[in-house]
């Protein structure tokens, strides 16, 4: 009886690991918060996006806003908005944001209005701003760069402009009266000033020495002022002659004995 041959079958594959419920509940989970992040660092960087827009538009072209995302440093660069540095995206993050981000880590400080050149010249007033998630990691950064160069410039000539040429220390005033009585109101309120208190109140040395600042002030080259003078200091007429003649008399002296 010839002798029969032996079938023989193809190996059986492995059988996969079995999953229990726990497990498919953990990668479930896991899965969940992967897409929650996902989510987020996206609604972060779209709203990172519309806000360089609105300042971009709101500061004008002498503005530039970019938004980099730390997932890739050498072309973090996503979106920018404005020109100033000539850069576009896909450029790599900047020194002072590699560094701050080195230094601090998911605690780093934003940087607020520090000063930086480009390689033209311009000078900036630049801030970083780091993006973070709700857990508190730092995922990117918003840097904002206004160009002060033109405003630099305009400083000087400001400056040139309300630079005042009298000597320090020395009050100088001056009234634009439309008749008499104004300027000699303004006179005497000038004196009174330089004073520190109204004639009328004054001791005899004081009214004195009010008669000898309206004499400085030029206030009897005006036709009407002794008798102004004497209403408002309430003396008579006559006593605001003999004070005028005792403020010449000591000048006098003064410059006799000099």
């Amino acid at each position: 009886m010839p002798k029969q041959s032996r079938k023989i079958s193809p190996p059986r594959p492995a059988a996969a690991p079995r999953r229990t419920a726990r497990g498919a509940r953990v990668h479930s989970l896991d899965t969940e918060k992967i897409n929650c992040r996902a989510a987020e660092t996206q609604a972060i960087f779209a709203n990172a996006k519309r806000m360089a827009g609105m300042v971009a538009r709101t500061l004008g072209p002498f503005c530039e806003v970019a938004v980099h995302d730390f997932s890739d440093l050498e072309h973090s660069i996503i979106h920018i908005e404005g020109s100033l540095t000539g850069r576009n995206v896909g450029a790599p993050a900047t020194n002072m944001v590699t560094k701050a981000w080195r230094q601090g880590g998911d605690k780093v400080q934003d940087i607020i209005a520090y000063s930086a050149t480009t390689p033209s010249g311009q000078t900036l007033k630049s801030s970083i701003s780091f993006l973070r998630t709700s857990e508190g990691e730092v995922i990117g950064a918003v840097c904002i760069h206004f160009d002060l160069t033109d405003l630099e410039r305009f400083q000087g000539v400001l400056h040139a402009l309300l630079r005042f040429e009298n000597a320090p220390g020395k009050e100088m005033s001056e009234a634009f009266p439309s008749c008499l009585g104004e300027t000699s109101d303004a006179i005497i309120e000038t004196a009174i000033r330089r004073a520190g208190k109204h004639p009328a109140t004054m001791s005899r040395e004081e009214k004195l020495n009010f008669v000898r600042i309206m004499d400085e002030e030029g206030a009897f080259l005006i036709k009407g002022m002794v008798q102004y003078l004497a209403k408002a200091m309430r003396v008579s007429i006559y006593t605001v002659y003999n004070y005028m003649r005792q403020v010449k008399e000591d000048a006098h002296r003064e410059v006799s004995a000099n």
